[in-house]
């Protein structure tokens, strides 16, 4: 051990170090306070030994400036005094000393006294040198947090949840949030949503929102359909994501005139279509798996179409908020978020806010919580306008679907993206996505794989529906289906024939093909699609003898 010995008398310093030195210790000695100040920068002592009666500087002055020297590491102090009246040593104590010894002194008890001194020393060292590494990972860990937190902010700087008709209450559960929650207009005047929950909370988590923001922003500034951004994203996470990580997602597009939603719900909780009271007017469920775990000749990117009104506003949420639970064990649920809404909120962030907090009752939050408010009114949003020549030729477009192809991807997305790269119909993208994606499944499901639409009643019904939908669609051989689009620009329309060329398996069944079932009510979870097909069309009909569905739509319509 190195001892500083500070004692203005040359015998007691003489005494001591011969002592110390006999029992294996360093020692340097300084004849007072100042000296001993001087000494210690270099001499860097373990234990000191402080006399308390000295000139210039005393003991009792010394210790504490000692104390401080020292910093972070434990300097134990054993005075060294002649006096035994009680107040000195308390003193002593009072002012950084640990120990005394009286003089004259037992060597044995003094070693001992150091020895005991020295284990805490060695313990504090010990202690400040973790302390040391600690502060070094920890400085670490916060720089590589505001890499990734200057990352995600330049990823998300195109996000647009500021535009009007959207409301969001963000609260991550710890500094880095799983949930992600992005907005963006489209370049026909639409708003694209994407509300997501990746695995967990935390910093791993929230890496996912580079892939799946820069996917998002690039396909909906080209103004893709839902079903591709859903199909891309789902990719680009497959490719990225341990698996043991997927994204939960709501996908939204709300048309330029607010009449129209499109939605893609994989593995969230129930949208919430509500009125200006605060009652559901619908619930929007999951009917796919969430994004990052299937293939993408799995994956299923088929969406649908909710018609709304200006008095129609819709709620999503992350299952943070669902789950939430408060300090008497209840979970908030579904249902209570529903229950809160009609009660307190209606179609206002704040107050659900307020309401969700009550609830807690300061509870500490277990998971990342978000909420989003779309409200279902005429965006107002900039058509971007392309320049060049309008096309005034007629044209014919016919493509057939083999059952390979109709196994694989949604087949839609790739003919209609191709189509409307012609000025004249690239505002009626959405339109036409709509009219065609929804006889071709209606032809696909109805027709060549003869399932039901009674299958999707109940909780469960539209995870058997497209469970029974897989295993058919595996079994499909020898069946396909022709698409005919005509162009003709003088009248300013299209007609649109999707024709049975081989049923396979099954035979076509129009009456399920071209009408909502007669047993399904208007909250039913089914057979709403044709039904829009009716109203954004100007003319629909099956043609029994050619066995095709035919379409009539007018390009002087506004384009939704």
């Amino acid at each position: 051990m190195r001892i500083l010995v500070v004692d203005d008398q040359s015998a007691n310093r003489l005494l001591l170090q011969g002592v110390l030195t006999n029992n294996g210790h360093q020692v340097c000695t300084a004849i007072d306070g100042i000296d001993a100040l001087e000494r210690f920068e270099q001499f860097a002592p373990d234990i000191v030994l402080l006399d308390v009666m000295m000139p210039r500087l005393d003991g009792l002055k010394t210790a504490p400036r000692l104390k401080a020297m020292a910093d972070d590491v434990h300097l134990p102090i054993i005075f060294i005094t002649a006096l035994d009246d009680q107040q000195t040593l308390l003193q002593c104590l009072k002012q950084g000393g640990d120990d005394f010894i009286g003089m004259p002194f037992e060597p044995i008890v003094l070693e001992a006294k150091i020895q005991a001194h020295a284990r805490v020393r060695e313990l504090s060292q010990t202690l400040a040198e973790k302390n040391r590494i600690l502060a070094w990972h920890s400085n670490r860990m916060q720089r590589e947090q505001n890499i990734v937190r200057h990352m995600l902010q330049n990823a998300l700087a195109d996000n647009c949840l500021d535009l009007d008709g959207i409301q969001t209450h963000v609260s991550p559960a710890s500094t880095f949030n799983g949930d992600i929650c992005l907005a963006t207009p489209g370049p026909l005047g639409n708003l694209y949503l994407f509300l997501g929950d990746f695995t967990g909370h935390g910093l791993a988590p929230a890496t996912g929102a580079l892939p799946v923001s820069q996917t998002f922003f690039s396909m909906a500034k080209r103004g893709l359909s839902v079903s591709e951004i859903a199909a891309e994203c789902n990719q680009r996470l497959v490719q990225l994501l341990p698996d043991d990580m997927f994204c939960a997602a709501f996908i939204i597009e709300l048309s330029a005139n607010g009449e129209r939603l499109t939605v893609w719900n994989g593995g969230m909780p129930d949208g919430l279509l509500i009125d200006s009271a605060g009652a559901i007017q619908q619930r929007i469920e999951s009917t796919h798996m969430a994004l990052g775990i299937l293939d993408p000749d799995e994956f299923d990117s088929r969406v649908s179409f909710v018609r709304v009104n200006e008095q129609s506003t819709l709620v999503l949420f992350s299952d943070g908020l669902s789950e939430l639970t408060n300090s008497a064990g209840q979970v908030l649920g579904e249902d209570g978020v529903a229950r809160i809404i009609a009660e307190h909120s209606g179609p206002c962030m704040k107050p659900l806010v307020e309401q969700v907090r009550t609830f807690s009752g300061g509870e500490k939050q277990r998971d990342d919580l978000t909420v989003a408010m779309l409200e279902c009114r005429a965006t107002g949003l900039p058509v971007e306008q392309v320049t060049g020549k309008q096309q005034h030729l007629p044209f014919a477009v016919e493509v057939t679907i083999n059952d390979e192809e109709i196994r694989s991807r949604d087949p839609i997305s790739s003919i209609i993206n191709a189509l409307c790269q012609l000025q004249a119909l690239r505002s009626h993208k959405s339109t036409l996505y709509l009219l065609i994606a929804e006889i071709y499944n209606n032809a696909v499901d109805h027709g060549l794989l003869n399932l039901d639409s009674d299958l999707k009643e109940g909780r469960e019904g539209f995870e058997h529906y497209y469970d029974i939908r897989k295993q058919r669609l595996e079994q499909l051989t020898g069946a396909s289906l022709k698409l005919r689009i005509d162009y003709y620009p003088q009248e300013s329309r299209l007609e649109i024939c999707l024709t049975e060329l081989a049923s396979g398996n099954v035979q076509f069944e129009p009456l399920i093909a071209t009408e909502k079932p007669s047993n399904a009510t208007d909250d039913a979870p089914y057979g709403r699609g044709l039904s829009l097909v009716k109203v954004l069309a100007d003319e629909v009909r099956w043609d029994e003898h050619n066995r095709c569905m035919k379409i009539r739509y007018k390009l002087n319509h506004r384009s939704v």
